[in-house]
């Protein structure tokens, strides 16, 4: 009796919840004329809960979901997915619900010259650029007054991009039907979203295949860790061109590694193949990669020598023919534009630097020791308003404050050290400790790539916080393996337990704050009142 009762007030509650979103102008529940993200999510709850009361029965998919322990867990998993991905839309709308205010949509400007058989994009430069000697174009003081398409590449009177092609490769069907503009920020969104998607998909393949013994709560931590670690929520709010190329590089990657890493223990050749063609679509989106993705094919190389020598060839042909399609591509899609195949188009960039001339100082080892410190080390700071706490653009020592190597710039975005806003990866470390025979080729694996793509990036001219989540996915997943393996080293230990929650709520807690105060002033420009609000409610409630 129970439950019908409940079944009869969940129908009911999701009946009223459906027709006032269907009627929210109306009932005054909303002022804004169009459907917005808020109430068009909240119109699919209501019916999601109507449908579900309607159809429930104990015996059928829906009771055995609801009355077992996996059936719940999956329940939860879901949920916390949707909370995480209603965090990242909070963020992308600046809490507006209703739209994603957007700055770029350069990806959409090269869609659209590849669906019209281009490779330059559809727009023309300003005259006066055009009458520029090469070697004056180039030089920011020249161009001071004249429209340009910031960043962008000018070569020959026309206009490209040097980001990689892949995420506007994948969009250019969709441009064949639908011929509205698609902002940068939205494919930043569904490329964050689909990384979710995987860093799910492969966490749980590491529990069901060497953690079976842990709880599930262990699980649902390491998938809200994954998810909410800076940077991930903090990309969302500018969601420019910047941030799309890396989402996506990140969603080629991690979805690269699902495929990959199981093949360890049991090679399958589609697997493999999957995992080169994602590898290749991630140096496709963004080429700093490229150098880990090389450590990587050594790696597979010298793990199917050996242990998998009757079938190597196969498997290393599985993962190495889309790469090297792959590169070809890129090489040929460089040496059409640009008569070279090595040259991506940072030379001709429209930017605040003659990168004509300083190319060759974008990337320097003398650069990695200050990038170091801001990368790991650089903390925040502390302000008596609100949100009181903030990231800042450098704090370091006196020594690497005047240290200015070639181009080096070392003022310039807000950064949050590692060690300082994610002290949670630190249990990355315990992978080193008992290390498990049958996580050798994974931890490798992981630990290489993080690596290199880590000092690929300190080794750049300046450092920000969107350049952290190229290699934070990786480390996060190692990150998962260690908090997991800390378990087994430790015997379940509740103080490792009570330390490990400390660390990960400190840790989820600091990146939505800093994702916040990081971007204070968009939030401003775009959401004053909601700023006001929160403003008012905390220095209300910490007076």
């Amino acid at each position: 009796m129970r439950k019908n009762w409940l079944r009869i007030t969940g129908g009911l509650f999701g009946i009223v919840i459906t027709i006032s979103m269907i009627f929210a102008n109306q009932l005054g529940l909303e002022n804004f004329p169009t459907w917005g993200v808020r109430r068009t999510a909240i119109l699919l709850a209501g019916a999601l809960l109507f449908a579900v009361s309607l159809l429930y029965r104990e015996s059928n998919l829906i009771g055995k979901t609801i009355h077992t322990a996996d059936g719940r867990f999956y329940i939860a998993l879901i949920a916390l997915n949707v909370v995480i991905f209603l965090i990242y839309l909070w963020f992308a709308s600046d809490g507006l619900w209703k739209s994603l205010p957007n700055e770029t949509n350069y990806y959409d400007l090269q869609a659209n010259a590849f669906a019209k058989g281009q490779l330059a994009l559809d727009v023309e430069p300003d005259p006066a650029l055009l009458a520029f000697t090469e070697k004056e174009l180039y030089e920011p003081e020249n161009r001071m007054g004249i429209p340009v398409l910031w960043d962008a590449t000018l070569y020959k009177g026309k206009y490209y991009l040097y980001w990689g092609p892949a995420p506007a490769l994948v969009l250019t069907p969709l441009k064949y039907i639908y011929k509205e503009d698609l902002g940068d920020k939205l494919i930043t969104l569904i490329f964050l979203t689909g990384t979710l998607v995987f860093l799910n998909l492969t966490v749980l393949s590491f529990w069901r295949k060497y953690f079976t013994d842990l709880p599930r709560w262990v699980v649902l931590a390491a998938v809200a860790f994954v998810g909410l670690v800076n940077p991930m929520p903090y990309i969302m709010v500018e969601g420019r061109i910047y941030e799309a190329a890396i989402a996506a590089a990140q969603f080629f990657l991690i979805g690269g590694f699902y495929f990959l890493l199981p093949a360890f223990e049991t090679p399958n050749l589609t697997r493999l193949a999957l995992a080169g063609t994602f590898f290749a679509l991630s140096i496709g989106s963004r080429t700093t990669v490229l150098p880990a993705m090389g450590f990587l094919s050594i790696l597979i190389l010298i793990w199917a020598i050996q242990t998998q020598r009757q079938r190597m060839l196969p498997i290393l042909l599985a993962v190495a023919v889309p790469i090297a399609i792959g590169g070809a591509g890129y090489a040929w899609y460089n040496y059409a534009r640009f008569g070279s195949i090595t040259e991506f188009g940072y030379s001709y960039q429209l930017t605040s630097y003659n990168l004509y001339e300083l190319n060759n100082q974008t990337f320097a080892v003398e650069y990695i020791t200050p990038n170091l410190y801001k990368t790991l080390l650089n903390p925040l700071e502390v302000r008596n308003s609100f949100p009181y706490i903030f990231p800042t653009r450098w704090a370091g020592p006196e020594r690497l404050t005047n240290y200015h190597p070639k181009m080096y710039l070392t003022y310039t975005e807000n950064t949050t050290g590692i060690f300082i806003s994610s002290p949670f990866m630190l249990l990355a470390l315990l992978v080193f400790i008992k290390p498990r025979r049958d996580l050798k080729w994974i931890n490798l694996l992981l630990v290489m790539f993080f690596v290199v793509v880590f000092l690929t990036i300190q080794a750049f001219f300046f450092i920000a916080m969107r350049y952290m989540l190229d290699a934070i996915p990786t480390l996060a997943l190692l990150t998962v393996i260690g908090f997991w393996h800390g378990y087994e080293v430790f015997g379940k230990s509740k103080i490792y337990t009570a330390i490990s929650i400390l660390l990960l709520t400190y840790t989820i807690g600091l990146s939505l704050l800093i994702s916040f105060s990081g971007n204070l002033e968009l939030f401003r420009i775009h959401n004053l009142e909601l700023v006001q609000q929160m403003t008012w409610a905390f220095n209300n409630l910490f007076k």
